[in-house]
């Protein structure tokens, strides 16, 4: 099997769709941008592999030949060409997100209008810039941030002309910036505490109570990005009261059209955060209410990211439905939504997840026929889909195949050093477990109390709620 070659420039191009690739192949091709035709040369290789791979199928030997010939390989110069295109593709993505800003482009151009006195451009470019945030109908932070400094920079050009008898726009410039300030700083103190539910730091910013204490006493319903953070906030410090979940819910719901997609995925996902929060603390009701809001970023396409769905995102949505038995719902899902997976992950997303479905649906042959049809080629999914298939077998009665399955598991777990001590510590607790678990089932049932006696001694084992439904089966 061949090794794939990679780099931090084939790693940024793995990132680029087709039609970003071509855009990039006339970026490179461009005598403005770009005068050394070799790299073009470099690019089509990486490009037609990665078109036709997904990935690059040669040795850097083989890439040097390919470019050069039979010039003997020169290892320094292959790596400064790979600096060189690298650069090229950095400011590939600059120009693209610069594209996608429209704002930011017009502000530019009234700064430079503005720095060069270029009087007769003045009022054209303004006109422009103001139209296009009249018809921009988002209002995240973002938008008061660009409506800011354009105001700054029509306050510059009225002080350069001499404009003294014109309105004086000092109070837009004060209150875009407040607005800015106060939806940017809700957010990032939101997401500080999001934070420390992860990690203990000891960190308060500056300001943030006198912020809190001036909204206590002023209404900002008509600027949503500080009302939607506010809610957000509300609803994080004060958990137990689920009055506030709910506002935000039906604020976020009715105004998500007012933000970019992006900005409405992170609100989501703090929604998300607390329904996880509650599960995980005694209220399982709330996995209902997960559910639905997966099924909500699903509807409203916020979950995808440039049409893509991240395979971690498909897995917890699935975990989700078959916790609630939505079994139906989740095979449709399943196959709905696997062209939108990233192609490197989609077989084995796919095929795991759909094998859950059936382990959950009690179709233990069918899960068997998924599991042995795909080779995992992530190291955790491999780990759940040999799980998933040791249980399969157990729930069969197969011994024979879990004896060679728990062998060929360890196998696995001693040569993925990419596993983490703990984690392989859990997984063989596991397999020793199980192996005790078959054990009682097969005429032994005297030691199950020293089977659940062990298991409580070693605490951290993976999938610990399956082996104590095992046993309580067993009496």
């Amino acid at each position: 099997m061949k090794t794939a070659f990679n780099n931090k420039i084939t790693s940024t191009l793995q990132t680029f769709n087709k039609y970003e690739l071509n855009r990039f192949r006339k970026f490179v091709d461009s005598p403005f941008f770009n005068e050394n035709k070799i790299l073009l040369t470099l690019l089509d290789l990486y490009s037609n592999n990665l078109k036709k791979n997904g990935e690059i199928l040669h040795t850097k030997e083989k890439l040097w030949q390919l470019t050069f010939g039979s010039k003997t390989y020169n290892d320094t110069k292959f790596r400064r060409l790979n600096s060189d295109l690298l650069k090229l593709a950095e400011e590939f993505l600059v120009y693209i997100a610069f594209q996608e800003n429209p704002s930011e482009h017009q502000n530019l151009l009234i700064r430079e209008v503005n720095r060069r006195s270029i009087d007769k451009l003045y009022n054209s470019t303004m006109k422009q810039a103001k139209v296009l945030q009249k018809n921009n109908g988002k209002r995240d932070a973002r938008f008061y941030y660009d409506a800011y400094l354009l105001e700054v920079e029509q306050a510059a050009i009225q002080d350069k002309s001499f404009q003294r008898t014109d309105k004086i726009n000092l109070d837009a410039i004060h209150n875009n910036l407040d607005y800015f300030y106060l939806s940017e700083k809700l957010k990032q103190f939101c997401s500080l505490l999001n934070y420390k539910e992860v990690v203990s730091i000891d960190f308060e910013p500056l300001l943030i109570e006198e912020v809190l204490d001036h909204l206590r006493h002023h209404m900002y319903e008509h600027i949503p990005a500080i009302e939607m953070y506010h809610k957000i906030l509300l609803c994080m410090r004060n958990e137990g009261e689920e009055t506030y979940y709910h506002q935000f819910c039906s604020y976020l719901n009715d105004h998500t059209e007012r933000f970019s997609v992006d900005e409405s995925r992170t609100m989501y996902g703090f929604a998300q955060n607390y329904c996880i929060k509650k599960i995980n603390t005694g209220h399982p009701h709330y996995l209902q209410e997960l559910f639905k809001l997966y099924q909500t970023v699903l509807d409203k396409e916020i979950i995808l990211n440039h049409g893509v769905l991240s395979p971690w995102d498909y897995k917890n949505i699935v975990t989700v439905g078959i916790r609630i038995e939505e079994f139906d719902w989740i095979e449709n899902f399943l196959n709905q939504y696997k062209e939108a997976l990233p192609e490197n992950y989609r077989e084995n997303a796919y095929t795991y997840n759909l094998a859950k479905l059936y382990f959950n649906k009690e179709d233990f042959t069918q899960v068997i026929r998924l599991l042995l049809a795909v080779e995992y080629q992530d190291v955790f999914y491999q780990l759940d889909s040999k799980t998933l298939l040791l249980k399969t077998y157990y729930e069969l009665e197969e011994d024979e195949p879990l004896y060679a399955l728990i062998d060929s598991f360890k196998v696995l777990l001693n040569r993925k050093k990419i596993v983490s001590s703990a984690y392989r510590t859990n997984y063989m607790n596991l397999l020793k477990h199980t192996k005790k678990l078959i054990d009682v089932r097969n005429g032994n049932p005297k030691k199950l109390a020293v089977l659940k006696a062990d298991i409580e001694a070693d605490g951290n084992v993976a999938d610990l709620n399956w082996l104590q439904k095992k046993m309580e089966e067993l009496g």
